[in-house]
């Protein structure tokens, strides 16, 4: 290769690397400042585990923030959603509401991992097969189907997405109002001080 060749080969190179970041900042710009749920700015984000929001040593990622905002919008749009009057809310409050819901739960977990409490799969499980009784006694006797038309979700999403945490928080809640003397309150207190901290970060910005 002479030199000419190999000084167009830098600038060609240059070039694409542009082009590249050029790009990525686009996209990067889609996720933190126009809550972009195009297919690449998907797939950049769950490579990159990019970040919606910080809690402590719990990250809550804007995959999964895209994921759980997909499930609410299908919820409010799909029948079972309108039999109980669900409504579409201005973007900015849907898009604020899911974030600081996804926040609440790092929030929990942070607070539970500090003091060693945990749900393990068993736990998980157990309750899951309570709900699926219940339900085979209902109008809605197949909860995979149920989930699937309504929330576009497996059932391992709604155990990791609703059962868990909701098994957290109520064993986090238990345990702190016992350490408290009985005070009910007190997770929402440690909470309420949490969200505070200068540990919570959050990243996106809805206009």
């Amino acid at each position: 290769m002479t030199k000419q060749q190999q000084v167009l080969s830098i600038f060609a190179g240059m070039g694409l690397l542009l082009v590249l970041v050029s790009a990525i900042g686009l996209m990067l710009y889609g996720v933190y400042f126009k809550v972009n749920a195009s297919g690449p700015v998907r797939v950049m984000a769950r490579v990159l585990n990019l970040p919606a929001a910080k809690v402590g040593s719990q990250s809550v990622s804007y995959d999964r923030f895209l994921m759980t905002r997909d499930a609410v919008v299908m919820f409010i749009n799909s029948e079972a959603g309108q039999e109980v009057g669900a409504y579409m809310p201005p973007e900015k409050e849907l898009n604020d509401n899911i974030l600081e819901r996804l926040i609440r739960q790092a929030m929990i977990a942070d607070l539970a991992k500090q003091k060693g409490i945990m749900v393990d799969d068993e736990q998980v499980n157990l309750v899951f097969e309570d709900v699926k009784s219940a339900a085979a006694s209902s109008t809605t006797p197949d909860v995979g189907e149920y989930l699937w038309k309504n929330y576009g979700w497996q059932e391992a999403d709604f155990k990791e997405e609703v059962l868990r945490p909701a098994l957290l928080e109520q064993d986090l809640a238990t345990a702190m109002a016992q350490e408290s003397e009985g005070n009910q309150y007190a997770l929402e207190e440690a909470l309420a001080n949490k969200r505070a901290e200068p540990d919570v970060v959050v990243y996106l910005k809805f206009e």
